[in-house]
């Protein structure tokens, strides 16, 4: 699996994602059990946007450094590879050498993010749509990423899921030892977050909380005082929060390209996998998802419809499209190289070596 880039940028920048580790990262290779291996390093730089294109177009050539520094980390590794995962982002410049070192093994692209709406150099979506003929499955849960790789018949549609093992344990109520006011939402995570669209909702509804988990760039001031700022929180305490509240937040920042994140949202599909109502911009709102209300955000007419529409919304039981983390594994491992006759099926065969 190959996954999120840091070179010493992120160090000397002080990347907030380190916060969240038991430990600061130390490059090298790290055996953790008898089936998971990770290889850690600080490339001396990997892709990021400047914020101006002809900059992006400037700085291109060094990031080049990126796979350089990779190709001959990852050359034993991937020898022994029957299957190769990418995700989405920086990691996709790294194809081309692991098609070369990994000759004999399956190739899955995993789109989990649009990367022309996360910010980053238009270099890498380019390289997408350059490298989407190198592998054997290209994974999406969204139609509307799926438009994009069209001419790719290794397109398949592979719903996101939720770890259900964990979210089905007894979970404590948060709000037990706290006045509860009238309804308690929430927003579990501020990845593309539209604050001004919250502020809005809050003021609207003074006698609801609006619970906020994650980290924020900025902090306004004058957030009223429902809207309670909690920060970055480990899995469980935030997914008990979500268990026990009554409406699910996503204000998404409402621009082109969010559209993907109705079926990608992890916070999404906690709030559908615990029945909770949710609200978010009217571009993310589906018809195969009834429980979204949707908002234009910037006019207080459009929040007042879907508050009042939320007042009457109840949480229901469980949406039966959630399924399982295991369910999306399962359909990646049973990735085959082009051409092979016949499926591998993963551990019913033999383990396969995944990097």
């Amino acid at each position: 699996m190959i996954t999120v880039g840091y070179s010493w940028v992120s160090k000397v920048r002080g990347d907030k994602r380190f916060a969240t580790l038991d430990g600061k990262p130390v490059p090298g290779i790290h055996d953790h059990d008898e089936t998971l291996t990770s290889i850690f390093g600080y490339s001396p730089l990997h892709p990021f946007s400047l914020r101006r294109p002809f900059l992006d177009r400037l700085a291109r050539p060094l990031h080049q450094s990126f796979p350089a520094y990779w190709r001959k980390k990852l050359k034993a590794p991937l020898a022994k590879a029957d299957l190769v995962v990418i995700e989405s982002g920086q990691p996709v410049m790294l194809s081309p050498l692991v098609r070369r070192f990994a000759r004999d093994a399956a190739m899955v692209y995993r789109v989990n993010d649009d990367v022309n709406v996360l910010g980053l150099p238009a270099f890498i979506g380019e390289a997408e749509l350059k490298y989407a003929g190198l592998f054997d499955r290209i994974s999406v849960a969204s139609p509307h990423l799926a438009r994009r790789f069209a001419a790719y018949p290794s397109v398949q549609m592979d719903p996101m899921g939720v770890s259900k093992s964990l979210l089905d344990q007894d979970l404590p109520d948060p709000f037990e030892h706290r006045e509860r006011a009238e309804r308690e939402a929430v927003c579990a995570g501020t990845t593309q977050f539209d604050m001004d669209a919250v502020l809005s909702m809050a003021r609207l509804r003074p006698n609801w909380n609006f619970h906020i988990f994650g980290r924020l760039r900025g902090t306004p001031s004058d957030i009223p005082g429902n809207l309670i700022l909690h920060g970055e929180m480990p899995f469980l305490e935030t997914a008990a929060w979500i268990k026990h509240a009554d409406i699910g937040l996503a204000p998404y920042l409402d621009k082109p390209g969010v559209e993907y994140q109705t079926a990608h949202s992890n916070r999404m599909l906690m709030y559908r996998y615990f029945g909770l109502p949710m609200i978010g911009p009217k571009r993310i709102c589906d018809p195969a998802v009834p429980s979204l209300v949707g908002y234009e955000p910037g006019q207080e007419v459009s929040f007042v419809a879907a508050l009042d529409r939320l007042d009457q919304m109840k949480r229901t039981l469980a949406d039966p499209a959630i399924q399982d983390w295991s369910v999306l594994a399962e359909r990646i491992a049973s990735t085959v190289p082009a051409g092979q006759a016949h499926a591998r099926t993963g551990h019913h065969e033999r383990a396969r070596n995944i990097a």
